[in-house]
């Protein structure tokens, strides 16, 4: 989805408990669908603790989402 500048877009993240993040990004972060969001921060069995490349829209930073979205 299109985001408030004129190459940002919004893209929405899906965590370990359903939800979805919405987060704007520069469309060039983008790549094969996929943002790049660094390291993770922790690893819990099934989910990576990730930082966000922006604050989202519903205020946080940093969410759980589940290990089979991220890359190795």
């Amino acid at each position: 989805m299109d985001g408030p500048g004129p190459k940002e877009v919004l893209v929405a993240i899906r965590t370990v408990d359903g939800r979805m993040e919405q987060v704007i990004v520069d469309s060039r972060a983008i790549e094969n669908d996929e943002i790049d969001i660094g390291s993770p921060i922790d690893k819990s069995d099934d989910r990576t603790l990730v930082e966000l490349p922006r604050e989202s829209m519903s205020g946080i930073w940093r969410v759980w989402v589940p290990v089979s979205e991220t890359s190795p």
